[in-house]
């Protein structure tokens, strides 16, 4: 039986595989070993390409196992394979796809062989993305006074794709939370909010993480 991998940047990313997308596999029927662990160097962030290079080819060799990875588009270190041919003209989706091919690419490239068991991730445009998915769940975590209500519905309304809230460092998904909510944290809170939201809106709302997960729901099978 094939088992996943999927290598994240943080804690909050191994709890969502944890206890987000775990579940939903099993859901599904799929009751595959699925493993995550946070890359090394690793402290809120991806620092170096290299290091979560390293990860992947140390664990993309081993039996019948399917390797991914979850990596914030948001902060991208510039020596990611392709981050030297992102432009101005490209949206952002053209961006994220781009620098995931590449990925692969490097990876193939570096050790003359065709990894069909990898699946790049670089979420649009980062975590936090998937908290503005419904304001159901934030709204049953933070009293109204404890927030900007009616910003966090303009945000919403605004982008009914999450993973279209941009990357700025003024407007990132991550910097409206804290603007917002002040008393927001992500480890604390992130998961709960989009428990309660649940995975079929974060499916329905954001394009590119459903087109991720039926990736690694069609590899599994």
């Amino acid at each position: 039986m094939k088992r996943l991998v999927i290598i994240v940047e943080g804690e909050t990313e191994e709890s969502f595989v944890n206890n987000i997308l775990r579940p939903f596999f099993c859901s599904k029927g799929l009751y595959n070993t699925i493993q995550c662990f946070k890359t090394k160097h690793s402290h809120g962030g991806v620092s170096k390409y290299s290091y979560i290079k390293k990860d992947i080819l140390n664990t993309i060799y081993e039996k019948d196992v399917i390797v991914s990875i979850m990596i914030d588009f948001y902060r991208l270190p510039s020596d990611f394979p392709g981050f030297s041919d992102l432009t101005a003209t490209q949206t952002h989706k053209e961006q994220a796809d781009l620098l995931e091919t590449r990925i692969k690419k490097d990876l193939e490239d570096t050790r003359k062989h065709q990894f069909d068991n990898f699946i790049p991730y670089i979420q649009l445009h980062e975590f936090e993305a998937l908290v503005f998915a419904s304001i159901n769940g934030i709204d049953s975590l933070f009293e109204r006074n404890e927030m900007d209500y009616k910003g966090l519905i303009d945000v919403i309304q605004q982008h009914p794709n999450p993973e279209d809230i941009n990357n700025h460092p003024d407007t990132a998904p991550s910097v409206r939370l804290k603007k917002l909510i002040p008393s927001y944290n992500k480890v604390l809170h992130g998961i709960d909010i989009i428990n309660t939201v649940g995975i079929s809106e974060l499916l329905e709302k954001c394009p590119r993480f459903k087109t991720w997960v039926e990736s690694m729901e069609a590899a599994l099978e």
